[in-house]
């Protein structure tokens, strides 16, 4: 079987609104490096943008308390394994919320390809919430799939909309074992079990759907789930220059 190696990254913190003060807490901005058995280097979604460095808030993306330091930059994280961004060879774009896209900046004009589910990337440039200036960038080559595709042996995108439309995740053979990256198809725990979605989900139904089959591939292969933005499981999973390896 073909295995890669897993990096997952520390990009930064953001708080979360909740009717609820149990709800009201700080959520990790992750990104993902897999070195291939081929040998490339995938980065996967690239934390917040360059200017929420030492800001108290996201905004003007996102008004709520922010925590992203210097050493939470992606360049910084690249550092601590050896890397630059020119070093990277495929960017996976999961979706084009600011805190997985912020900085595609680094890789303006480097010709690089960036997989994108294709209904992601027809929706994007009509829709305010995914800001062009972080995305729309220039030479990179935003390369259209459609739905789940193999990248290589070992490493596949998996559609996953609702979240946003043409949302995908990704599953990685590694080292011990598979793993899901969920992404925002299961942000938190609490959405493993929720009967339903809210209604200011673009598609609750199909955000519904992409989480029940996420669960039975992950029942199925013996996949470890990676929720997207879950703090209490992310305290518990080594971090970046670490290699991923199950708590």
């Amino acid at each position: 079987m073909t295995t890669h190696e897993l990096y997952l990254l520390h990009l930064g913190e953001l708080g979360a609104d909740g009717s609820r003060p149990e709800e009201r807490r700080m959520n990790q901005v992750p990104g993902y490096l897999i070195r291939t058995a081929s040998g490339r280097v995938v980065l996967v979604d690239t934390g917040n943008p360059k200017a929420m460095i030492g800001q108290e808030t996201g905004d003007p993306w996102w008004p709520m308390p922010n925590h992203t330091r210097p050493e939470d930059d992606i360049v910084s994280r690249l550092a601590q394994l050896g890397l630059a961004p020119g070093d990277v060879d495929l960017l996976v774009s999961t979706h084009f919320d600011f805190d997985h896209c912020g900085r595609h900046d680094l890789f303006a004009g480097s010709g690089i390809t960036s997989l994108v589910q294709r209904e992601h990337l027809e929706a994007a440039p009509g829709d305010p919430r995914f800001d062009p200036a972080l995305w729309d960038i220039p030479g990179i080559v935003y390369k259209p799939v459609e739905g789940d595709v193999e990248v290589e042996p070992g490493l596949r995108l998996i559609a996953s909309p609702g979240h946003v439309v043409g949302h995908q995740s990704v599953f990685v053979e590694a080292a011990e074992g598979p793993v899901l990256l969920a992404i925002d198809a299961i942000s938190v725990r609490a959405q493993l079990t929720a009967k339903g979605y809210p209604r200011d989900y673009p598609d609750p139904e199909a955000a519904r759907r992409s989480r029940d089959k996420l669960v039975a591939l992950a029942e199925e292969t013996g996949a470890f789930l990676v929720m997207g933005h879950d703090a209490p499981q992310w305290a518990t999973l080594p971090k970046s220059p670490a290699p991923f390896r199950r708590p």
